[in-house]
């Protein structure tokens, strides 16, 4: 059996063949959402950003994720989201690397600290081809929280490439992936959504 080298590299045929997980396909996971007001401070952020070149990863994430996570945590100040950090559990198995963001339930955090709820990619191309990769976060992110004493059942998850937003749970050995997709091109909904996720763990 060929392990990945690091996140990257995980497909969703690895997550079952190494852990046993299992992809679902759920349908409206977080119905119902309800709309969160867009502040003129976001709004005039991404229109100006928007005029900005994003040709890779880093880019969107900076340009289109962040403001989106900053507005989110100016309402829920105890969900801190943490950029580019490194992630190890278990080298041997490859859940290893640097995941985009990763929210934690800790107001003070400044480095990875447990509890970890979300894990969120940002990705330059087509966003299905890195369920894997965020399944293998959210799964060391439980990981991570159970070494510290945190025991969380389900970790959610997004992969994005900026403009349209896909949300992941890993529930036991499931990770079930929605149905439904947000976007910036509808923003009340998609803040919704990420607050959903949020007030699950308030």
């Amino acid at each position: 059996m060929k392990i990945p080298k690091s996140y990257r590299y995980y497909k969703l045929l690895d997550l079952a063949t190494i852990f046993g997980i299992k992809k679902v396909d759920a349908k409206n996971m977080l119905a119902p959402v309800e709309n969160v007001l867009v502040s003129d401070f976001l709004k005039k952020n991404l229109e100006r950003n928007m005029l900005v070149p994003m040709n890779n990863e880093k880019a969107k994430s900076e340009l289109l994720v962040m403001p989106i996570l900053i507005e989110v945590w100016d309402i829920n100040q105890n969900f801190k989201p943490l950029s580019g950090l490194s992630l190890s559990v278990d080298s041997e198995k490859g859940l290893t690397g640097r995941c985009d963001f990763l929210i934690s339930n800790d107001p003070n955090a400044q480095d990875i600290e447990s509890p970890i709820m979300c894990v969120f990619e940002a990705k330059n191309d087509a966003i299905e081809d890195w369920y894997g990769q965020c399944g293998a976060e959210m799964l060391a992110a439980r990981i991570f929280n159970e070494r510290k004493g945190n025991d969380i059942k389900i970790i959610y998850g997004a992969v994005t490439n900026g403009f349209v937003w896909q949300f992941l749970k890993l529930e036991n050995q499931i990770l079930f992936i929605d149905s439904q997709r947000y976007g910036t091109a509808n923003l009340p909904q998609l803040l919704g959504a990420i607050q959903k996720i949020y007030n699950l763990y308030k």
